[in-house]
């Protein structure tokens, strides 16, 4: 998801940006702080909000270039399956309108699921390739970015977006479109990537998230609430959880099959071991305490 970025005043052809040009792409402060420790990422932190952002506005050709090639998470795993229908048992008691969105829905795995559940589901995508796959499929699939146009309002019961909120230029513009096309009273459910995980603290600036310009915006669950309550907004369950060992390995490679990644592993040998289950609830539990998850996953309503 990557509309045009406002916040941001700079050279839009080459992307370059000096310092004092920038303002926060969430609250438009100039009190920023530049973070030297991530300066292949161009982080900057706002001193007014907490919000960290790449102070560097890429090129419409870097975007391309990146997401041309972008990696989709293609493989169909049964764990992140049985997720999906957990969340939508979760998800029932907003159904009125019949109407679930996937934001960045990836080639539709999330989708079928609701379909599964009697959904009239809906999805969008930056990936063209993504885009028609999800079509073949008989998924109904928008490119990506959506505007306030895209859709009417208060089309959705359910707003999903499963690490996405990373990637976009334009926070401010995202929520907009987002609260404008979810009924009132409805959910937005997120997840993204903790700026203040474990995993990032003692990384700090060798952790694989921070990567330019796939990422932009690095939220914590404090920020995250304070960007989405602008427009009206309200936590209902906002948690960390989880510790990545693919996050801990810089540079680990694409070519690996994502069925074969550490963490996919580790999943399997959770689901089948009563024993590593009960310490992966005690392991999530301390780090849903500290809020030091390398997950963000919120649920927001908006208010009516």
């Amino acid at each position: 998801m990557t509309p045009v970025n406002k916040p941001y005043v700079g050279t839009e052809d080459t992307g370059a940006t000096s310092h004092a040009e920038v303002v926060c792409s969430v609250c438009s402060s100039r009190h920023l702080k530049f973070l030297s420790r991530y300066r292949h990422a161009h982080l900057m932190r706002c001193c007014d909000c907490g919000l960290i952002f790449a102070g560097r506005r890429p090129t419409e050709a870097e975007l391309v270039e990146n997401y041309g090639g972008y990696s989709r998470a293609d493989y169909d795993s049964p764990i992140t399956r049985q997720r999906y229908r957990e969340l939508l048992d979760g998800f029932e008691g907003y159904r009125q309108t019949n109407r679930i969105l996937d934001m960045g829905c990836g080639i539709g795995f999330f989708l079928e699921e609701a379909q599964r559940r009697s959904w009239e589901a809906h999805g969008s995508e930056f990936e063209p390739r993504a885009v028609e796959i999800n079509r073949a499929k008989g998924l109904d699939c928008v490119q990506a970015p959506i505007g306030l146009d895209t859709f009417e309002p208060s089309s959705f019961d359910v707003i999903t977006a499963f690490e996405v909120v990373e990637h976009l230029r334009d926070p401010l513009a995202e929520a907009a479109v987002i609260a404008r096309a979810l009924r009132p009273g409805g959910l937005f459910y997120c997840t993204t990537p903790n700026f203040a995980s474990l995993s990032r603290r003692l990384l700090r600036g060798r952790w694989s998230i921070v990567s330019y310009p796939e990422h932009l915006s690095y939220f914590t669950p404090s920020t995250l609430g304070s960007w989405l309550e602008r427009f009206g907004f309200a936590p209902v369950k906002v948690r960390t959880t989880g510790f990545s060992l693919s996050r801990l390995q810089r540079g680990v490679s694409a070519a690996t099959p994502a069925g074969q990644s550490s963490d996919e592993q580790l999943r399997v040998q959770i689901e089948r071991s009563r024993m590593l289950r009960a310490a992966k609830r005690t392991v999530n539990g301390a780090l849903a305490m500290a809020g030091a998850g390398d997950t963000i996953k919120g649920h927001f309503e908006l208010r009516g």
